[in-house]
């Protein structure tokens, strides 16, 4: 009678999941960790210190350029239009030099800032003959009223009337100033020339409406 084989037994071991597996890496110690941390909340004290510094350091920066370099104003009044209207708000360049034309920020007596295009400059002399500016007896073109002149024109008459004092001498350290809505403004037609030491600033940029933003 022949033997039957014996089966083989399979190995039915099974490596439970909560056996632990030692690590072949070191593990830290809690003193280590705890060193760790301490540096990253240091990092991080650090971080928040040097932001604060920094927004002190541009706000400084800010409020001296506003003090000493630039502010902005709010237009008051309808002596600029159509270049400025009530409500705009401008820049104001403080520390700069001054041309014909430029549009430039000042007061008169203990009134609020007012905003006026240069005309005529120190040590000048001007006048105005049917609505043609005259520098030292030569003619100088007001392109930023082409427009409107030839509208009062066609209405017959002049968009700026003639000076009543002719010529008009400007002495050093003095400037004419006038508005551009040029029949209904109030300037140095009306108050006489305005000192530098009076000057605020240049207007350079239209800042609102921001539909409107341009630079003079």
């Amino acid at each position: 009678m022949k033997q039957r084989p014996i089966p083989k037994r399979k190995n039915t071991t099974k490596v439970s999941r909560n056996t632990h597996i030692p690590s072949s890496g070191k593990r830290r110690s809690p003193s280590r960790d705890k060193r760790v941390s301490k540096k990253k909340r240091r990092r991080r004290g650090w971080q928040i210190k040097e932001f604060f510094l920094a927004v002190t350091l541009v706000s400084v920066i800010a409020i001296g350029v506003s003090v000493f370099f630039i502010s902005i104003l709010t237009v008051r009044g309808y002596s600029m239009v159509p270049t400025l209207r009530e409500g705009d708000k401008v820049l104001i360049q403080k520390k700069t030099t001054f041309r014909r034309f430029d549009l430039v920020a000042y007061t008169v007596g203990d009134g609020d800032p007012q905003i006026r295009r240069i005309i005529g400059l120190p040590g000048e002399t001007i006048r105005y003959t049917q609505d043609t500016l005259f520098v030292n007896e030569q003619p100088v073109d007001e392109k930023f009223l082409v427009d409107e002149i030839n509208e009062s024109q066609k209405n017959g008459r002049d968009y700026t009337e003639d000076l009543e004092q002719q010529p008009i001498v400007i002495p050093e350290g003095y400037y004419f100033v006038l508005g551009d809505n040029r029949p209904y403004a109030t300037d140095s037609r009306h108050y006489g020339l305005v000192a530098e030491k009076r000057f605020l600033g240049k207007v350079t940029t239209q800042l609102f409406p921001f539909n409107e933003i341009k630079a003079f």
